[in-house]
């Protein structure tokens, strides 16, 4: 019903302004010469038409079709997230691996600080350090007992655009 009553207006709006705009045209033009032609239609009696066939469509119970010509939908929820994020084509190695995927396996201590082993859905081990780049995130700081992750969140609801993550080593062994 709201979107019939939605229709309705835009539809009034639009043909509105055809008709000013035809009217403008109208008057811009000096009446023609003997024996000239009428002139053809104007672009704005397409698009009335155009507009009146889709409000016949929509009353007739056929289909409503927006096209949003490069606009975001205004039919569709910020607050539903894509269903469909996390099964794309991710990057190989430590670049495609996401911060809830991981689990830490070992923190060694080095030269240039701290590294930490980690192992990821694919069963593959991998090293972190301080500053290295994941699918969602980046890692933050490696401490002796765990590693610390700054996750991008796409919540148009939070305050902030991103969350800290911590894991512990030792957390999640299974015998």
């Amino acid at each position: 019903m709201i979107r019939s009553i939605l229709g309705r207006l835009l539809l009034a709006g639009a043909l509105a302004l055809a008709c000013a705009h035809a009217w403008a045209q109208a008057s811009k033009q000096s009446t023609p010469a003997k024996g000239a032609t009428a002139p053809a239609p104007q672009a704005s009696d397409q698009t009335g038409q155009t507009l009146l066939e889709q409000e016949d469509s929509a009353l007739a119970g056929r289909a409503y079709t927006y096209d949003p010509a490069g606009r975001r939908d205004p039919f569709r929820s910020l607050l539903v997230r894509a269903e469909n994020r996390g099964r794309g084509l991710r990057p190989p190695g430590i670049a495609g691996i996401s911060i809830d995927d991981i689990t830490v396996q070992g923190i060694w201590k080095t030269r240039s600080g701290f590294v930490a082993q980690i192992r990821a859905t694919d069963n593959k081990s991998y090293l972190l350090r301080a500053g290295d780049l994941l699918y969602d995130g980046e890692v933050t700081s490696v401490a002796p007992n765990e590693v610390t992750f700054r996750q991008n969140l796409n919540d148009p609801q939070s305050v902030k655009p991103f969350r800290d993550v911590t894991k512990q080593l030792n957390a999640t062994i299974k015998p």
